[in-house]
């Protein structure tokens, strides 16, 4: 009884922090100015990690709260898919990053991809503590930079490339 009961407690607890951060991303994804590519990886990556999780029995069945868990995983990860440029702040894809304040944002780099069906652009925010970040945008170049000139500081640097 006592580890049926420490379980049950242990998926209340990750399901509520679950779903607190499912509220938050899905915040951030309804504000999206100019959305990115969906980012397929998350969801795959979430769907390996599940399957690993029964196959070397790590994830019972039977566990109270599973159905739940699983569902907020899966949720999540298709949430947090989802990039863009919001107005405060840039939505990243990832699990413990979400956004990026745009003061934090210290050089934009854009690669122009042509391609036959749909224009796509990479775009690479560094920021002030080392990190970057890759949001991909299918549409003009110059959507994504009259996007991104809105909110970051007019000093910083915007550098342009084209594939070919």
């Amino acid at each position: 009884m006592g580890k049926m009961q420490g379980m049950s407690s242990f998926y209340l607890v990750v399901n509520v922090l679950l779903a607190i951060y499912a509220c938050y991303s899905w915040y951030w994804q309804a504000r999206l100015e100019l959305r990115g590519k969906f980012r397929i990886s998350v969801l795959i990556w979430t769907l390996l990690i599940i399957w690993l999780g029964f196959s070397w029995n790590y994830i019972e069945k039977g566990d109270p709260g599973i159905n739940v868990f699983l569902a907020l995983l899966l949720f999540v990860s298709i949430i947090d898919g989802c990039t863009g440029f919001a107005p405060k702040r840039a939505v990243v894809s990832g699990y413990f990053k979400r956004t990026v304040a745009y003061s934090d944002i210290s050089k934009v780099f854009l690669i122009n991809i042509p391609t036959p069906k749909k224009p796509s652009v990479i775009c690479l925010l560094g920021t002030k503590n080392g990190r970057q970040y890759n949001l991909q945008f299918q549409g003009q170049m110059t959507d994504v930079i009259n996007t991104i000139k809105k909110y970051i500081d007019h000093d910083i640097e915007i550098e342009i490339k084209d594939t070919f």
